[in-house]
């Protein structure tokens, strides 16, 4: 059984969005100096760091059809395809960020896939039906109506 906080302290948005900005900022930094190959690495750092959160979220979800679920493969495919243009784009400048966006590029999909997998353990939520009697046709519905 997983060990889960259950002090209520919100530690997520805390620790993981000031980290996520910080990095981003240093990787602008470093960017703008002409450092190129740093910069790209922190800047995939920025964006493993919210793809990180994202599967702790999913692993703590409750339901199968938590909002979240939606989001994942949609913010998985940003991630990806923005690596493989970084890395297409920069391929004949340096072949190495390509080589460094390739490896984010498979960072993002293992965690998607994680966090999707993640909610297919999870149970659904019942289906409720109306304790009316069921389904009823229209000829017992007019029937109800006029009191036979």
């Amino acid at each position: 059984m997983a060990y889960r906080l259950t002090s209520g302290f919100p530690w997520r948005p805390l620790v993981l969005g000031p980290l996520t900005v910080t990095l981003f900022a240093i990787a602008l930094y470093f960017y703008n100096d002409q450092q190129v190959e740093p910069g790209l690495i922190l800047l995939g750092f920025a964006f493993a760091v919210p793809m990180t959160w994202i599967v702790l979220a999913a692993r703590d979800a409750e339901s199968a059809e938590s909002p979240l679920r939606q989001f994942v493969p949609r913010l998985t495919a940003v991630l990806v395809l923005g690596s493989a243009f970084l890395g297409f784009m920069m391929r004949a400048r340096n072949p190495r960020i390509s080589l460094i966006e390739a490896g984010f590029m498979i960072f993002y999909a293992a965690a998607g896939a994680l966090a999707s997998r993640s909610f297919s353990g999870k149970p659904k939520r019942p289906t409720l039906t109306a304790v009316s009697g069921g389904n009823q046709r229209r000829r017992q519905k007019r029937e109800a109506k006029l009191g036979k």
